[in-house]
């Protein structure tokens, strides 16, 4: 479940925030992907693909290690040449990468790596190479070899999936799959009608407890799931 939508109210509350009173959850159906059951089969993340497109972009990402890494190449096959061959860093392997995915997508132009960028897209490349919590840096600790730069090449394909991808064929507007949470009737029914699955008392004035599956809730009264540690005194 991930939220597509929410609804808020159109005054804040003491902290300053407003507070939802309807919320939209997208539920994936979790329908198998590529022989494995997948909890993002809409493509929430990065468009859904086929096998014959993801081998596709496997064999691009093989053609394009010989272009981007040459040094490494040339090394493991004893050329004279290597010394004055480069590596790409993480941004320049992003960038030529992205670019050899354009011209494979649209093919505007015979050369491999199609046009230069928009604006829009040199700053989200620029933000997938150096961004501090969620970044492609750890692939270039250690040597780059070709398996883990097909890895790393299907990453960066997945964010240009989603970042070509139209805004109305996100999952967040398929509307079959929505569950709506209406806060006030949560409330209310939280406060008044839920049942304690231990004692049976209805209304929860406090915390409620439920199991992993959610089937069953308890008050904070009978919660017994804490682990309790018994200190020893000294006498």
């Amino acid at each position: 479940m991930t939220v597509a939508h929410e609804i808020r109210y159109p005054w804040k509350n003491k902290s300053g925030y407003r507070n939802s009173i309807i919320t939209i959850w997208h539920v994936d159906p979790e329908k198998n992907t590529l022989g494995t059951r997948s909890d993002d089969s809409c493509g929430w993340f990065s468009p859904p693909y086929t096998q014959d497109e993801k081998d596709a972009i496997i064999k691009l990402a093989k053609q394009q290690y010989r272009e981007m890494f040459p040094k490494n190449i040339a090394y493991s096959e004893g050329k004279s040449y290597a010394y004055i061959c480069y590596n790409q860093d993480c941004y320049g392997a992003i960038y030529w990468a992205w670019r050899a995915m354009r011209h494979h997508k649209f093919k505007k132009v015979a050369w491999q790596y199609e046009t230069a960028l928009s604006v829009k897209e040199m700053n989200y490349v620029m933000q997938l190479a150096t961004n501090p919590v969620d970044n492609f840096q750890h692939h270039f600790k250690d040597k780059m070899t070709e398996e883990k730069f097909v890895e790393f090449f299907m990453l960066v394909w997945w964010s240009f999936g989603s970042f070509h991808r139209p805004w109305y064929k996100h999952p967040r507007w398929h509307i079959n799959h929505w569950r709506v949470q209406f806060h006030p009737w949560q409330q209310f029914k939280r406060r008044w009608i839920d049942k304690c699955s231990k004692c049976g008392k209805r209304g929860f004035t406090g915390s409620a407890y439920s199991d992993w599956d959610g089937s069953k809730i308890w008050c904070e009264k009978c919660n017994d799931t804490a682990v309790k540690i018994n200190t020893p005194t000294n006498h």
